[in-house]
């Protein structure tokens, strides 16, 4: 609507102009009519001009409020992914802390669990374990059954029958017929003598009532299966001759022509076995 106004006052403008012209002309010399009609064309082109001015605005005003609501917005979004930015920072710097926070808790549970079970293993120590001894042997006295089963067997390892403070068959259902027998735990009153028990049946053949007896250290289930990963290892390494013993708590000693070796681990002894002694 208001450049339809404007559009009228142009057209009112240029009208005058002709008339102011053509009065001009009859009422006016040749030199007089010049001046007048450049005069009047200088209005006209200011006229012309302001016309000009107020279109161009009046077209420009929608995009530029166009762009500062473009820019308006923009700034909202910065804002916004500055804090996203922000926020994520914050996150990864929590996770980071949790992560840690799980480290230093699983090495310091894993700490917790070898002390645990060296106190364990620690109680254990005085401990044996035979196999194989028949069951039908027991008495209801199996502290007295075993002392003088393991008089009887080691003979002069032994003057008096040795004193123990515990024995009995490990807690599982008692084995039917044709099963293997439950191992005996026994635990003995003085660490010297169960040390002597277990190096005399390490060097000797035990029998009693016509079976063989295995005597092994009572260990924790962990430290069992700790020792039980050397177990490849060692077939190998006695499959070539190449003498070896396994220490406490899980240490591997290797005497490999004059070197004497220890392991910690079965993935070192393993190492060991492929690159100098299956290699050579």
């Amino acid at each position: 609507m208001p450049s339809t106004q404007k559009n009228k006052d142009s057209e009112t403008k240029r009208s005058t102009l002709s008339s102011k012209v053509a009065s001009m002309a009859t009422a006016a010399s040749t030199d007089d009519l010049a001046m007048m009609l450049a005069k009047e064309m200088v209005k006209q082109r200011e006229y012309f001009k302001e016309d000009m001015a107020e279109l161009i605005e009046s077209s420009l005003a929608p995009i530029q409020a166009s762009i500062a609501t473009f820019h308006e917005t923009m700034d909202t979004l910065g804002k916004r992914v500055t804090s996203v930015e922000i926020t994520t920072g914050d996150n990864f710097e929590a996770l980071a802390k949790a992560e840690k926070a799980i480290t230093d808790l699983q090495a310091m549970n894993a700490t917790l669990v070898d002390r645990m079970e060296d106190m364990e293993n620690r109680s254990r120590r005085a401990n044996l374990r035979i196999i194989n001894v028949p069951e039908a042997s027991d008495t209801k006295d199996m502290v007295t059954h075993v002392s003088t089963l393991l008089k009887d067997v080691m003979g002069s390892q032994f003057n008096t029958l040795p004193e123990l403070d515990r024995a009995h068959r490990i807690l599982i259902p008692k084995p039917k017929n044709g099963q293997p027998p439950r191992p005996i735990i026994v635990a003995f009153h003085r660490y010297q003598d169960r040390e002597r028990a277990l190096r005399w049946a390490r060097q000797n053949n035990v029998v009693y009532q016509g079976n063989t007896l295995r005597f092994y250290p009572d260990l924790s289930a962990g430290l069992s299966r700790k020792r039980a990963a050397f177990k490849n290892v060692k077939g190998a390494l006695y499959q070539k001759g190449i003498q070896f013993r396994l220490l406490y708590p899980a240490r591997l000693r290797v005497t490999y022509g004059e070197e004497t070796l220890m392991f910690e681990t079965p993935a070192d002894a393993e190492a060991f076995y492929s690159q100098r002694v299956q290699g050579s």
